[in-house]
Parts: C-alpha cells; sequence; structure tokens
C-alpha cells in the first residue's frame, strides 16, 4: 500500500539516528520530528483546518520543519518561486489560495504586493503544545508546486501525500538506502525533483537529509565530502556545471555510491561516474509517476532506458504484452506493429484486489470479475443507467481482476 508523508514521519519519531544536516548543525531524524510537530502546533493556531500557506525560502531547515508540519497538521504548503516578481508572485499567491505566506528576511521585498498576511520565518515560533497528527490518507493534498513556466504561467501542481511518498520509498527500496546513508539535497525545494527524488528518498529510508541553502557546482564535492554524501539527486545541467569545474587526481575519493535525476546529458553520465566513482542514473517517467524509466552509463545512446519492474508495453487492442522490437541490418524495425503499444504500469489491478478482498461487506460471489474504464455511462432521458448496454459492450475491453487463489478466466485482458 502506498504510505503518506505522515506515517513516514511518525515511524521516525523515535530515531535517534542523523536526520537532518545544514552547514554545521545536526539534527536527530527524533528532533526533526519534534520540530515538524512544533511547526504544525503553530501552523494549527494560525491557519484555518486544511489552510493553504505559501513558503518562500531556500533548502533550510524550517522548509523541512513546515512541510513535515504541513503533513502532522493536514495544511498545505506551495512552494513560491523567488525568481518570480510583483505582481507575477502576487498572482501564484492568490491561485494557490494562499491565506499566509512565510518568508526569509531577505526574500520579504518580494512580497510587497501579496494581498495576503506575511510572516518572517524569523518570527515564526514553533509550539510546545503536544499534537494529534492528523489522519492522512495518500490521495490528501500535501503541497502544491508550480511547474517553471517555460510555455505560460507557471501552473500550481497538486503533490499528495501518496505523490510524495510513493517515491520516496519506491527509491529508496531499489538502492537498497538506510539510517546509514545521507542524501544531499541541492535542487531547489519548490520544486518536485528535490522533495520527491530528495527529501522524501531520505525520510523513507530513514538516511540523514543534507541540505545545502542553493547548489553550487564548486560546492558540490566538498559537501559531499564534509556530510558523507553517498546519494544525491539532480535535475537539468547540474551534472555539466559539476563536469565543468577543475578536475584533480582526489576527486573519486568521496563517500558518494549513487546520483539519481533526469535530464541529464547522456555524454555525462559515465563521465560523470568515472569521476567521482559513482553510478549515475537518469530516469524518464510520467508526471503521475505511474511510468518510470532508467538509464545508466550502460544505456544505448538516444533510448529512454529499461522498464522498471510493474511496467509494461501492452497491445491496446488486446492487452497482452508486446513482444520485444527486431530490426535489420541498418537499425529499421522490422515488426513495429506488433512492437509498439502503451506503457502500462501493471501493479495497480493487485492492490485493486486487495482493497476488494478487504471489504467485509462483499462476499466472493459479489467481487467484480472485471473492471472497465469509461468516460461515462450511458443514461436515459431520466438519467437511469441502461444496463443492456453495458452488458451488450461486454468484457473485450475490461481487465480480468485477478484475486489470490481464483483460476485464471479466458475473457477480457490479461492484467
Amino acid at each position: 500500500m502506498t504510505p503518506t508523508v505522515t506515517e513516514l514521519l511518525l515511524a521516525r519519531a523515535a530515531d535517534p539516528s542523523t536526520g537532518l544536516l545544514f552547514e554545521d548543525r545536526r539534527w536527530s531524524w527524533a528532533d526533526h520530528v519534534q520540530a515538524c510537530a512544533g511547526h504544525a502546533a503553530a501552523l494549527t493556531a494560525m491557519l484555518r483546518p486544511g489552510g493553504h500557506f505559501g513558503l518562500l525560502a531556500d533548502n533550510i531547515p524550517e522548509f523541512s520543519f513546515l512541510l513535515g508540519g504541513a503533513a502532522l497538521s493536514g495544511h498545505v504548503l506551495v512552494g513560491l518561486n523567488p525568481t518570480r516578481r510583483g505582481t507575477a508572485l502576487a498572482r501564484d499567491v492568490a491561485l494557490a489560495d494562499c491565506e499566509m505566506v512565510f518568508a526569509e528576511d531577505r526574500y520579504l521585498p518580494l512580497l510587497s504586493e501579496a494581498g495576503v498576511p506575511v510572516l518572517p520565518l524569523s518570527d515564526l515560533e514553533p509550539l510546545r503544545e503536544a499534537v494529534v497528527p492528523v489522519a492522512a490518507k495518500p490521495e490528501d493534498l500535501l503541497m502544491l508546486i508550480f511547474t517553471s513556466g517555460t510555455s505560460g504561467d507557471p501552473k500550481a501542481v497538486r503533490c499528495t501525500h501518496g505523490k510524495v511518498a510513493y517515491p520516496g520509498a519506491m527509491l529508496a527500496t531499489r538502492f537498497g538506502l538506510s539510517t546509514q546513508d545521507t542524501a544531499y539535497v541541492s535542487m531547489p525545494m519548490f520544486h518536485s525533483n528535490a522533495i520527491m527524488a530528495g527529501w522524501s528518498v531520505g525520510l523513507a529510508s530513514g538516511a540523514g537529509i543534507a541540505l545545502r541553502r542553493r547548489f553550487s557546482a564548486s560546492g558540490f564535492l566538498p559537501d559531499v565530502r564534509k556530510f558523507g554524501a553517498t546519494y544525491a539527486n539532480y535535475v537539468g545541467k547540474p551534472l555539466s556545471y559539476v563536469l565543468s569545474t577543475p578536475e584533480r587526481d582526489d576527486d573519486a575519493d568521496n563517500p558518494l555510491k549513487l546520483v539519481y535525476g533526469n535530464e541529464g546529458a547522456e555524454a555525462d553520465l559515465a563521465v560523470f561516474g568515472t569521476r567521482f566513482g559513482c553510478h549515475v542514473v537518469d530516469a524518464f517517467g510520467s508526471t503521475e509517476g505511474g511510468v518510470n524509466f532508467g538509464r545508466d552509463a550502460g544505456t544505448p545512446a538516444g533510448s529512454l532506458g529499461r522498464l522498471l519492474d510493474g511496467v509494461a508495453i501492452l497491445a491496446p487492442e488486446t492487452g497482452k504484452p508486446c513482444p520485444p522490437a527486431e530490426f535489420d541490418a541498418c537499425g529499421k524495425p522490422l515488426n513495429a506493429a506488433e512492437a509498439v503499444g502503451e506503457l502500462v504500469n501493471t501493479g495497480g489491478a493487485g492492490e485493486f484486489a486487495a482493497f476488494v478482498v478487504a471489504q467485509g461487506d462483499l462476499g466472493p460471489k459479489q467481487r467484480p470479475r472485471f473492471v472497465r474504464v469509461v468516460e461515462a455511462l450511458p443514461r436515459t432521458a431520466t438519467h437511469k443507467v441502461l444496463k443492456r448496454e453495458l452488458a451488450a459492450e461486454g468484457v473485450a475491453e475490461a481487465w480480468e481482476v485477478r484475486y489470490p487463489g481464483t483460476r485464471r478466466r479466458s475473457q477480457g485482458r490479461d492484467r
């Protein structure tokens, strides 16, 4: 089952291992969670239940405390971009329904037109009152993250508990990270990469989260050594920027084991790994997180990488796996009609089956055998569902629900 950020935090509430590192300060996970609880109490005192608040800050400890506080209190953190100015920034605040904005002192002048109360982070006092964590579900909203706005005004993307917690847990398991590791986060935390491929990975694995206020190419390797970072995330061109720093004979003498991100230049992946003695994994995936690829130095040029576990290429007409592509001597595909299909996360119809089985008011004979997704149900003029039309359409386009201990049926798609 998909965890929530609240569950991941509470699992660390008594953990004495290092949870957060920033400059020369360190917090254990227990202290980190306690700080999140204090900020949760402060948010509860200032905002309506479930209210949204903006945060305009670099990667500082308060960002982590407020994100955890939002999870524990049921509020929604809106990550604001400090490159926005004046009316543009005020537009983002209004679009995200912020009741108030917290900001570092250096960014206060940018919020002169915010239109809502603005509180300096230096004036935000965490409360010592006991906090009863608000129950959260994976589909509950935790954060709004704005797109970069390269093709128009930035859009506020909904990031639920599940959307933040799931990739963290998945990557922590995939890469075998633990409390013995340290995740270095230098990408801006008002963007999704730092939250989903950095902060949540540390939270899910129990690794220490080492925050860098802002990314620095020249500061990358010194930080890795200072914090003992074994994992780092990136987006865009940071790999190239780090590679452009003067090379030294001892560059590979560092604790870094794995670097994970997306949009890295293909030529940089192998060079970075060799120079710094680590493994670089560059990923491609859907925004929703359901379909993902991984590529590294051994991936052929131009390839998105290999499908990860649980993802398959299925024929739309039958739901069956497509055969691998075959090529002639010139690289031309010979069986494109059969090899091209839809990318599908095949791990969902198992969670659905488990959900159905867990329902105490459904007997075995009442469990759905097939599921078909439609945009709308056929209805009469009085809005009654036309069951005969649904029955006539049959299960040819439906997915079979596979329950443990039941035999496979021959109708419908294979799921």
